[in-house]
């Protein structure tokens, strides 16, 4: 147990109270740091301020950190590139007339970063660009907006089936496995093979993305977000009023040109940058060497340096593009680096705070006090995967990385599972460990990927945070429910997880009719078009707002296409997962 007691959980919970009440996340953070800093420094105020700082200059002096903030600055001026350059127009001019409404926008988004399943950041920020302008458009709030890349993209790369994740949560099994001293042989399976079993039970994650989905084809909301998408169809602020948003690319980058838009302004940038990205971590992790299969190369890559070497690919293709074609000339395009650069200047001192809450949080043993607290004593074998979920839920809620909770939680559960349960238990905790872990991202302010997708489609970060934590709240929910069940004798994974499917869509539709006669506002969100066309407003009678509910067709193309997709994905990661069977 940490020597500070329930104190080690005040650096987090502070910077996360203030966040949540004040707005102010940056001076929220930096308390929480100073606060961890202050009980390290004995309590003296002035030894707690330099300590601090010391932290953050060693926060920013790890390889790791150092190379992401020159890889989100190098991001920054490719999408500037991308947008100044009239890449987004030519994409409006190409696909905008295919999508027409609010929802078909939330669905393409979906769809993109379903592709993009090697690694969230570059998922995040691929997809933000490339639907941001259409959301506007279409009147799509950028609360919905940054919840789907949210929670699109940390799944997808979770599952794989090839992502920089994979590489790091079954090196993370490795670890649990050194932790119990037993080889691979005498467990009679692989870590490879535990992670690719514990697919089916990462319950949470696949919540998560599915309700992405059924909310956007459906427009069924509830909670904040009912809010957001009303404010955004009856009045075309997408984002609120005195709102602050991370990034705001028309401010900082200026109009786009229209002197000659190019869909390979758009295009090819981004395509250099997944293909160089892919390339980079394989060929860093060794793939080119024989023997190495493309897991392994996944698995020991350094993904900073390779994302780096993407990114810079990404900002130089956008220049020569725009040179190239026309669009600017060399004076343009060297502003357009600098402003591309201001885009992320934010955001690059909330992700340093936020790395910074999370070294004051190991030094104070925020993880320790709490996977002591929660996994301690005699605990039914069957109970242990929803004890699981819920310290990695805690752990990465309150120090807001999953990568971090997972390297906490996954040498504790590892163990503890194996000695009280056995070997067949070790796939269900991984699955439900890292879900939890990914919840903790998906609601907590100070989660690094949370912040990217606050930044990448320009919405207030308190505002993402607040509309998106009721949708996690009941996908985590519908996770327990199926864990309880697993506790009490139901544990066949082939029951639990269709089961969860239509608790999951049951939950939806209940709150949704809740939350919308509570409000006096359509079940299903309609168009602006036909707000307008029924005169309907926030000053229009009660009775008027609940009788215009949105009509969409489900054989629609765009949703459709969507079903499909998402079908074959799901094809594509079961049989994935049925390698380890």
């Amino acid at each position: 147990m940490s020597e500070y007691g329930i104190l080690a959980l005040a650096p987090p919970l502070v910077a996360i109270i203030l966040a949540m009440t004040t707005r102010q996340t940056l001076v929220s953070l930096f308390a929480g740091v100073w606060i961890g800093a202050l009980m390290i420094a004995n309590w003296n105020p002035i030894a707690a301020t330099a300590l601090s700082t010391d932290w953050i200059v060693d926060v920013l002096m790890t390889p790791f950190n150092a190379r992401f903030l020159v890889l989100i600055m190098f991001m920054g001026a490719g999408a500037a590139f991308i947008y100044k350059s009239g890449g987004i127009i030519a994409l409006e001019q190409w696909i905008g007339h295919r999508i027409e409404t609010a929802r078909d926008s939330q669905i393409l988004t979906w769809l993109i970063g379903i592709f993009i399943f090697f690694d969230s950041y570059t998922s995040t920020i691929v997809t933000g660009n490339a639907t941001r302008e259409l959301s506007e458009q279409n009147d799509s709030s950028r609360e919905m907006h940054s919840y789907v890349l949210d929670s699109t993209t940390s799944p997808v790369t979770t599952f794989g089936p090839v992502s920089n994740w994979i590489g790091f949560q079954v090196s993370m099994i490795i670890v649990g496995f050194e932790a119990i001293d037993v080889t691979t042989e005498e467990l009679g399976v692989t870590a490879f093979g535990i992670f690719l079993q514990s697919i089916p039970w990462n319950i949470y994650c696949f919540m998560a993305f599915f309700m992405v989905g059924l909310i956007a084809i459906t427009q069924r909301f509830y909670g904040p977000m009912l809010d957001a998408e009303w404010r955004a169809r009856t009045t075309g602020q997408t984002i609120r009023e005195d709102a602050t948003p991370l990034s705001d690319i028309t401010t900082d980058v200026g109009e786009p040109s229209r002197k000659n838009p190019k869909l390979m302004n758009f295009f090819l940038p981004i395509i250099v940058l997944l293909t160089v990205g892919i390339v980079a971590m394989w060929w860093l992790g060794g793939g080119y060497q024989p023997g190495v299969d493309i897991a392994t190369a996944f698995q020991e890559t350094d993904v900073a340096l390779g994302l780096l070497y993407a990114a810079f690919a990404f900002m130089a293709v956008g220049m020569i593009g725009a040179l190239g074609y026309g669009t600017m000339d060399l004076d343009e395009a060297s502003d357009t680096i600098i402003n591309g650069f201001k885009t992320m200047i934010i955001a690059a001192a909330i992700i340093v705070l936020a790395w910074t809450i999370g070294l004051a949080a190991e030094e104070v043993g925020t993880a320790e006090y709490i996977v002591n607290a929660m996994v301690s004593g005699g605990v039914p074998g069957s109970f242990l995967p929803l004890i699981i979920f819920v310290a990695a839920m805690f752990i990465a809620f309150t120090t807001g990385t999953s990568w971090g909770t997972m390297g906490i939680l996954t040498p504790l559960a590892v163990p503890l599972g194996y000695e009280l349960v056995g070997t067949g238990i070790l796939p269900v905790l991984m699955g439900v460990l890292f879900g939890g872990a990914i919840w903790g991202d998906h609601c907590s302010p100070i989660s690094d990927t949370t912040v990217m997708s606050s930044i990448f489609a320009g919405a207030d970060h308190i505002d993402h945070v607040n509309t998106q934590i009721p949708f996690a709240m009941t996908a985590a929910g519908v996770t327990v429910i199926i864990l309880l069940l697993y506790a009490v004798g139901l544990q066949q994974v082939f029951i639990l997880l269709p089961l969860a499917f239509i608790l999951t869509t049951a939950a939806v539709l209940g709150l949704n009719k809740l939350d919308t006669r509570r409000k006096n506002l359509p079940e299903v969100m309609p168009t602006r078009e036909k707000i307008e066309r029924h005169e309907l407003h926030r000053e229009s009678v009660d009775r008027q707002r609940s009788e215009t509910t949105g009509e969409y067709d489900l054989l629609d193309t765009v949703p459709l296409v969507a079903l499909v997709v998402v079908i074959a994905y799901f094809a594509l990661v079961f049989a994935f997962a049925t390698l380890g069977g």
